[in-house]
């Protein structure tokens, strides 16, 4: 008995070839898909944590001196402002929050000094609305578009 010896055939093996790459193109695709998807993920979840921070940073001011005349809004160089009044060793200090060049920025300051713009925290928006019967309103907006509205009242009012 002969035994005859099996040849492949050359289509076979660029068949086979064909296969695998169009298995690592479509695991390429989802890999540059999943990587995008993950990247919106990431910022989203950052500036929903940064309202969250920012937010919960003006509740605790906002509760520390509801006291009378603790809380105010004003203009710190034509800018609207949320201010908190502090009394320390018998001298009158403001606490300011308010927006410059897109940032939410806090400046601590003798009453009745000349008080200028400075540093903060990155916002794109905020916005503070004193509506009357102790009631503040209160808008904050990231810089990816995210917002935050909350209302919160003074007891000393």
């Amino acid at each position: 008995m002969k035994k005859t010896a099996q040849t492949s055939h050359p289509i076979s093996g660029l068949f086979s070839l064909l296969l695998f790459g169009l298995f690592v193109l479509f695991l390429l695709i989802m890999l540059l898909f999943s990587a995008q998807i993950y990247q919106r993920s990431i910022k989203k979840t950052d500036s929903e944590t940064d309202l969250g921070t920012i937010s919960s940073y003006i509740t605790t001011k906002f509760r520390q001196h509801d006291v009378q005349d603790g809380i105010f809004t004003d203009e710190l160089n034509d800018i609207p402002a949320l201010c908190f009044r502090d009394t320390i060793n018998n001298r009158d200090y403001i606490t300011y929050l308010y927006l410059d060049d897109g940032s939410l920025k806090e400046l601590f300051t003798a009453s009745g000094s000349s008080a200028q713009a400075n540093a903060g925290t990155s916002l794109s928006d905020f916005q503070i609305e004193e509506k009357g019967n102790g009631f503040y309103y209160i808008f904050l907006q990231s810089t990816v578009g995210n917002t935050s509205e909350f209302f919160l009242h003074s007891s000393a009012d």
